[in-house]
């Protein structure tokens, strides 16, 4: 938290430095170039090297004003000189004024050094010397592609200019914008390039009044979706120097020269959770912004790799890319830049989910949904360097369009490898119908043959309207499961499956009612790997469910389950156990030995404290009615969230109505059926971590839950029963993180 001291100081330096410099002109001056430099050479003007180790102040070394660096957290990386400032996206912003009589008019020269993490949805501003809504001065940006905007105002007259080409995502980029109205041109240069030369009217910039308002890292135009701002800059920013007469190439040269770029660029964000209650420290989740949907867990180069939505310029449905984690043990995950985003053409609105496999000759791929705003295609992309980059083929889209039999969404392929083939599922639907999944075959995974509907719902007995992330995976029975995420038949989505046989592109189920994956529902999109031991291993988005006014505050959204194992029994279910490796997550074991639970009981527990934890626990369910735990309990119980079974309706129940004293998040009451015979013995393993549990029932069952408390003490942990007694032994791990 900024103090109003340091706010006053800013303010002051800034207040006498703008005194000392300034004499006012009225808006929209064109008066003659305060700078004398022959127009052929440069003089600079201003300058950023943001060179400072810590602080949320940075100068402009020529006035030493000083700029207030704003946002969630203040982050620095290795720039191209020392240090620089690495912008999140979503919140960061440098702010601060310069005075317009050291601006030059007619001949002006903005050198930027620049690494984009990611392309924003809005026109994101590198630099902008700009009044509110960019009417006067200058703006250079870049848009959703990446390609280099500069707006800018002449004789009072707005103008914009776009390139064609797009700055490199990773790597640090060298721009420069020449506007020489003087001459009567712009210039436009990216790493000593000349990409576009645009004839202006003669004259002088038009800038604001007296003093000019910088804003590095956000546009002024105030471009907005929904609450959220999309005009942020996402990466890193470095050593801006404004000067006073023309970009030839010789001079862009020269500015170019005097640098040696590091060719590798890190990112370390560095925000500040630790006040954060609600966010999760051991399940997959990014350092900030909205993820949704994994998909393409597969073992690749010695490393797990899991895909998934990610957007961290929103927090929602816009503009998404693949975010890529890796692993080496499918419990411990780094996250990773991201590997696939939209550009101009057939995939220019959104890269949507897909899924990843090892082509015959080796080389990792992966087959992904892309759209346009209209309709959505099937791409490819290889990679050279085990999924650290991807490649798009030139060829795509592979599959341009959704065949005549469908006619709702087109989206979320699966394929897999038998038989010497390539077989994809790709999710759809028929209106009247039902959700299906449409099948394609290939042999080179190149060219690509539609083979019809390879199987079809009926959404009159429940089975959803659209289905989406489908699966198809083999057991070591022989038998294969085909699961899909079915919507939007005025229900939440549900993940639901079959198991039977795929042959000749048509699925043959072994039963007609699909079966619910989850007791409760809300664990979604599983992806689903062969871990290196053999095991079945799934992976899931647990969403957060809440409002988006409470995910802007928190600067996240959404998060991944725990690794699961998935086994077969005799009648067609599919078993759900804790994957052997989370038992590395275990520290210290505090145990509660033959807990016997009265009827009204309470402190069970000793006053057990915790919000991220592992509980282990054996019950003999006995006489009660009811039984169950306690999470997220303040002292004086405000707040607190109930799990418990409930043996008359034979339901697991998940009550969080008294979970939060916000209402922005979900305080519902939740059930799912499951059976257990009064008196008899269950084992449960539970996963709290921050705002999220997860239950393992026998080996055999799983659910998820949500909460969100408003006090930082709703940390009671508690088991009760009611309507009779019962016994429980008790162990709570710690988790090492």
């Amino acid at each position: 938290m900024k103090s109003k001291i340091s706010y006053i100081i800013i303010y002051v330096l800034t207040f006498l430095s703008l005194s000392y410099a300034s004499c006012s002109k009225d808006d929209g001056d064109t008066g003659s170039d305060p700078d004398p430099t022959p127009i052929n050479e440069l003089r600079e003007v201003f300058e950023f090297k943001f060179n400072e180790t810590s602080g949320d102040v940075t100068a402009e070394t020529k006035t030493s004003n000083a700029f207030e660096i704003k946002g969630s957290a203040v982050n620095r990386m290795t720039g191209v000189q020392g240090s620089c400032l690495l912008f999140d996206g979503l919140s960061n912003e440098v702010e601060g004024f310069l005075p317009n009589n050291l601006m030059p008019n007619r001949n002006l020269t903005v050198s930027i050094w620049a690494s984009p993490k990611s392309f924003p949805i809005g026109t994101a501003a590198m630099l902008a010397l700009t009044s509110q809504g960019a009417l006067n001065g200058v703006m250079i940006g870049i848009n959703k592609f990446g390609q280099i905007v500069v707006k800018y105002n002449v004789n009072g007259t707005v103008s914009e200019q776009v390139t064609s080409e797009t700055l490199e995502r990773n790597k640090w980029n060298h721009i420069v914008v020449g506007l020489c109205p003087e001459k009567r041109y712009v210039i436009i240069y990216l790493n000593n390039v000349p990409l576009k030369t645009v004839v202006i009217a003669s004259g002088s910039i038009t800038w604001p009044i007296s003093n000019i308002p910088v804003s590095i890292g956000k546009n002024t135009m105030g471009e907005k979706l929904g609450i959220f701002d999309v005009d942020y800059f996402s990466g890193g920013i470095d050593e801006i120097k404004i000067y006073a007469g023309e970009a030839t190439q010789e001079n862009v040269s020269n500015i170019k020269s005097s640098y040696n770029a590091p060719s590798n660029v890190s990112y370390t964000f560095d925000i500040d959770y630790s006040t954060d209650t609600n966010r999760p420290t051991f399940h997959p989740i990014p350092d900030y912004g909205w993820a949704n949907e994994s998909y393409g867990l597969i073992y690749q180069g010695n490393k797990y790799h899991m895909f998934y939505q990610k957007n961290d310029v929103f927090l929602g449905i816009a503009q998404q890319n693949w975010g890529h984690f890796t692993s080496t043990d499918l419990v411990n995950w780094d996250e990773q830049n991201a590997v696939l985003w939209p550009t101009e053409g057939w995939d220019n609105f959104g890269i949507w989910s897909g899924c990843s496999l090892t082509l015959n000759d080796g080389t990792p791929a992966v087959v992904y949904t892309g759209v346009d705003g209209v309709k959505a295609g099937m791409g490819i992309a290889t990679s050279t360097d085990n999924f650290q980059t991807l490649i798009k083929n030139t060829s795509n889209p592979v599959i341009a369009k959704a065949p005549n039999a469908v006619n709702m969404d087109f989206r979320d392929p699966y394929v897999w490898k038998k038989d010497g083939k390539y077989h994809m599922v790709i999710g759809s639907g028929i209106s009247s119908i039902g959700g299906n999944v449409v099948y394609y075959s290939s042999t080179d995974f190149n060219n690509w043959t539609y083979g019809g509907i390879a199987y079809q719902g009926q959404k009159n007995d429940g089975e959803g309207q659209f289905w989406e992330m489908p699966v198809v995976y083999e057991f070591s029975n022989g038998k294969e499961m085909l699961l899909v995420q079915k919507t939007p038949d005025a229900t939440p989505a549900i993940t639901t499956y079959w198991i039977g046989q795929f042959n000749n592109g048509v699925f043959t189920p072994d039963f007609e009612q699909a079966k619910k994956l989850e007791v409760v529902n809300g664990f979604l999109s599983p992806t689903v790997t062969t871990d290196v031991n053999g095991n079945i291993t799934a992976i899931g988005i647990i969403p957060d469910e809440v409002n988006a006014q409470f995910q802007m505050e928190q600067g996240w959204a959404n998060l991944f389950s725990v690794p699961q194992v998935w086994n077969l029994d005799a009648n067609n279910n599919i078993l759900i156990s804790p994957h052997p490796n989370l038992s590395n997550l275990r520290g210290d074991a505090t145990q509660f030995n033959a807990l016997s639970l009265q009827n009204g009981g309470s402190n069970y527990l000793n006053n057990y404290n915790g919000r991220h934890f592992e509980m282990e626990a054996t019950i003999n369910t006995g006489s009660a009615d009811q039984i169950g735990f306690v999470f997220g309990k303040t002292p004086n119980s405000e707040e607190f969230y109930k799990v418990y079974y409930d043996m008359a309706n034979q339901e697991w129940v998940l009550d969080s109505s008294k979970s939060s004293l916000d209402t922005r998040v979900r305080r519902d009451i939740r059930k799912g059926g499951y059976t257990i015979t009064p008196g008899t013995t269950i084992n449960v393993r539970i996963f709290i971590d921050g705002s999220v549990l997860e239950v393992f029932i026998d080996d055999r069952a799983h659910f998820t839950g949500r909460f969100f408390p408003t006090f930082a003490n709703a940390t009671g942990v508690d088991l009760f029963a009611t309507g009779g007694t019962a016994t429980a032994d008790v162990t709570i791990y710690n988790i090492i993180n």
